[in-house]
């Protein structure tokens, strides 16, 4: 259970990390960088998907400080392969990282979408279980819970403590791999509209 709870703590911190790529692009267009880029032979493409991967790098780094402390420093067994919650962790990383894109190219301001990450990323890991476990929840607030991604990721660590195998949590995977591509579709169209101005004023 302590080992689970630290897991879904760090599901949070990750929400936290990747949504600085979202701060970023609107520094980025308040500073007029970003229309200066977009003025450049540099491709739309190679600009999403530079910072998208600066972005995950940094989450999966921290990742793997938070694993290898939890096994080499603290001695904490998660009743879990270490590679299997790696490969969690990192499916989440890559929809976190693809839901600060949305939130950076959708949001008008560095404060906005700030407080917007605030509010989320805190509300969605308590409501989820990743912070308060979701069997002392209400009846009503585990169904609100099935809706989030935090959820399927603990689902997915639960499963797997209690000796189940990667294709017992195929669903799991599939739905958080769906999440991501939710927020990649929005991202994409927000910056492809955002895209139109082609020159810097």
């Amino acid at each position: 259970m302590m080992s689970t709870q630290i897991l879904g703590f760090l599901c949070m911190m990750l929400l936290y990390a990747a949504g600085n790529l979202g701060e970023l692009i609107l520094q980025e267009k308040e500073d007029g960088t970003f229309y200066r880029l977009m003025s450049t032979p540099l491709s739309s493409k190679a600009y999403l998907f530079g910072n998208a991967l600066f972005a995950l790098a940094v989450v999966v780094t921290e990742v793997v400080i938070c694993l290898t402390a939890m096994r080499f420093v603290f001695d904490i067994d998660p009743g879990v392969s270490y590679f299997a919650l790696f490969g969690v962790l990192f499916v989440f990383s890559i929809m976190a990282v693809l839901l600060s894109l949305a939130l950076g190219f959708t949001a008008t301001s560095r404060k906005s979408v700030s407080g917007l990450q605030m509010i989320l990323f805190t509300l969605t890991s308590l409501l989820s279980g990743a912070l308060i476990p979701v069997q002392i929840m209400p009846a009503f607030m585990r169904k609100i819970a099935e809706f989030l991604p935090q959820y399927w990721v603990m689902n997915a660590i639960t499963t797997l403590q209690q000796n189940g195998d990667l294709a017992s949590i195929s669903l799991n995977i599939a739905i958080i791999l769906g999440y991501a591509l939710l927020f990649f579709c929005i991202a994409s169209y927000k910056f492809t509209k955002n895209n139109r101005v082609n020159s810097f004023v």
